[in-house]
C-alpha cells in the first residue's frame, strides 16, 4: 500500500463518506475495509474529493495534473466493476453497486454530470432486475443493504429533480421508475432516530417526484398503444400518488414530534444540519402537494410566503457550514513504515475527524435544487435574487446539481424575462409585474460529454433560443 493509497483512503474514511449522511457513512467505511475493488473505487473518490476541496478555485481547480492518480485508480476499479455486474462469472452485487455510486460521485466531482448519470441509471437498473428477479423466483428480496438502496434513492431523486428523460429510452424510464417491490422505510409508533425519518422522508419524496415526472411525459395509457406492464407501473405510481399526502403528513407529524423532544440547543453541527434540511424540504414538499399536476407556471405565485422561508433556512445553513468547512490543508498524518507495502492496514489511526458537513460536495438532501426553484419560479425580485446570491456563495457541489452553473443559469433567466417585462435591472419587482407573456416557462436542457451542457429556453411553447454552457 504505498503512500498515495493510504492518504487517499484515509480521506474516504474520514471526510469523504459523511458527503452521504449517517447511515450511508458506516455502511461505505465496512464495505471499503472489507471488499478489494470497492476499496479501490474508495481510494479513487477519495483522492479525487481531497485534491478537489484542497484546491483554491474550488470547482475548476481539477486538471490532469492533480488527478492523474484518481484517475488511474478509477479507471481500474471500473476494469473490476465490469467483471462483477449480474451475469458476469464474478458477479458480487452488492459490491458492484456501492461501486456504481462512488463512480457516480466521482464523475459529479470531475464535473462530468453526463457520465455521472449513466452510472446512476447503471446502478439502478441492477436494483430494478434484483427485484424482478427475486419477484420471478418467488422468494423475499431482502437485500441490498437499506443503506444502498438509501444512496440510490438519494441518486434517483437528483436525476429526476434535474430531468433525465434524454438519457434514457421511455420504455426504460417506466420500467425504472415503478413503484419499488422492496419495502420502502417506514416509520413506527416507537420514537424514531432522526436517521430514520430522514430516510422515510426520501422515500416519500421519491414517489412524489416519479408521480410528477411520469404526469408530464408523453405517454397515452391507451392499452392498445403502450405495453401492458409498462400501462400497469404508470397507473399503480398514480394510485400509489394517492396515499403520498397522508405519508407526508404522518411524517410531519412525527419529525414534530422528535423535535419536541430533541431540542438542536447543544447538538452537534451535523444533527443541526440535518433538521434544517428536513424543515427546508418539508416546506418544499408542501407546495408540490398543494399543486395540480401537470403545474402551470403561473401557480407558483401563490407561494411567495414558503419560498421566503426556503431562503431564509438557506441562509441558516450555509452561514453554519461556512464556519466549519473542509479544511484546506491535506490530512497530514503519515502511512507507519511497516505498512509502507504489502497488506492492507485493517485499522487506521483515528485523530479527531473534521467536521462532517462540508460546503464543497454532498450526495444527501442539499438545498440547490430548492434555492433554483426560487430564482426561477418565484417571481418576486428580492427573493430571487437573494436565492441566486445564495448558491454563488455557498459553492456546493450536491452530486449533478453544481450552485455556481444553476447560479449563473437563473441569472440568465431573471434577465430575459425583466427585460420581456419592460423591467430595468435591480428593480423592485413582484409576480404580478411579471406576466405570464414575459415568462420562462421551460428550460430544457441536457449535460453534454465533458464539462458542458445545452439549455434551450421557451416561453409558451415557443422557443426563445439556446445556448451551451461550460464550467
Amino acid at each position: 500500500m504505498t503512500q498515495g493509497d493510504y492518504r487517499a483512503l484515509e480521506f474516504f474514511h474520514f471526510c469523504t463518506v459523511s458527503c452521504f449522511g449517517t447511515r450511508a457513512s458506516d455502511f461505505l467505511r465496512h464495505a471499503a475495509y472489507g471488499d478489494a475493488s470497492v476499496r479501490l473505487a474508495a481510494t479513487a473518490l477519495g483522492s479525487l474529493h481531497r485534491t478537489f476541496v484542497s484546491e483554491t478555485g474550488g470547482f475548476v481547480a481539477l486538471t490532469p495534473e492533480n488527478t492523474r492518480y484518481a484517475l488511474k485508480q478509477y479507471n481500474a476499479a471500473i476494469h473490476q466493476a465490469l467483471k462483477m455486474l449480474p451475469g458476469a462469472a464474478e458477479q458480487r452485487n452488492d459490491a458492484v453497486l456501492i461501486m456504481c455510486a462512488l463512480f457516480y460521485c466521482f464523475e459529479s466531482l470531475q464535473g462530468h454530470f453526463n457520465n455521472a448519470i449513466q452510472h446512476g441509471i447503471a446502478g439502478l437498473r441492477i436494483l430494478k432486475h434484483l427485484e424482478y428477479q427475486g419477484q420471478a423466483k418467488g422468494v423475499a428480496v431482502d437485500w441490498p443493504p437499506v443503506a444502498i438502496r438509501s444512496m440510490f434513492m438519494t441518486i434517483e431523486n437528483q436525476m429526476l429533480e434535474i430531468d433525465w428523460e434524454m438519457y434514457i429510452p421511455a420504455s426504460v424510464q417506466l420500467t425504472l421508475l415503478s413503484p419499488p417491490r422492496l419495502p420502502c422505510p417506514a416509520l413506527a409508533d416507537t420514537p424514531c432516530t432522526l436517521e430514520e425519518i430522514s430516510d422515510s422522508f426520501e422515500s416519500i419524496y421519491n414517489q412524489c417526484l416519479k408521480f410528477l415526472y411520469l404526469s408530464s411525459m408523453p405517454v397515452s395509457l391507451d392499452e392498445t398503444r403502450v405495453d401492458p406492464e409498462l400501462a400497469s407501473d404508470l397507473h399503480r405510481i398514480q394510485a400509489h400518488y394517492d396515499q403520498v399526502k397522508g405519508d407526508i403528513n404522518a411524517w410531519s407529524g412525527t419529525f414534530d414530534r422528535y423535535l419536541m423532544v430533541h431540542s438542536t440547543k447543544g447538538s452537534d453541527l451535523g444533527r443541526q444540519r440535518t433538521i434544517l434540511y428536513l424543515q427546508l424540504w418539508r416546506i418544499a414538499m408542501d407546495i408540490l402537494l398543494r399543486m395540480e399536476a401537470p403545474i402551470s407556471d403561473s401557480s407558483w405565485d401563490d407561494f411567495c410566503t414558503e419560498f421566503g422561508a426556503i431562503v431564509s433556512i438557506s441562509e441558516k445553513i450555509i452561514d453554519s457550514t461556512l464556519g466549519a468547512c473542509y479544511s484546506q490543508r491535506p490530512i497530514q498524518h503519515e502511512l507507519p513504515s511497516s505498512q509502507q507495502s504489502g497488506t492492507f492496514a485493517t485499522i487506521l489511526p483515528k485523530p479527531q475527524p473534521p467536521p462532517p458537513a462540508s460546503v464543497s460536495f454532498v450526495v444527501s438532501l442539499g438545498m440547490v435544487p430548492l434555492l433554483w426553484l426560487v430564482a426561477t419560479s418565484c417571481r418576486q425580485s428580492q427573493l430571487r435574487r437573494r436565492a441566486i446570491d445564495l448558491m454563488k456563495r455557498s459553492r456546493r457541489r450536491e452530486g449533478v446539481w453544481d450552485s455556481a452553473v444553476f447560479a449563473a443559469l437563473a441569472e440568465k433567466i431573471v434577465r430575459m424575462e425583466e427585460e420581456a417585462a419592460g423591467i430595468e435591472h435591480g428593480m423592485v419587482y413582484e409576480a404580478a409585474d411579471l406576466p405570464v407573456s414575459a415568462r420562462v416557462t421551460t428550460v430544457a436542457g441536457r449535460f453534454c460529454e465533458g464539462r458542458q451542457g445545452k439549455i434551450e429556453y421557451f416561453r409558451e411553447g415557443v422557443k426563445l433560443g439556446e445556448d451551451v454552457i461550460r464550467w
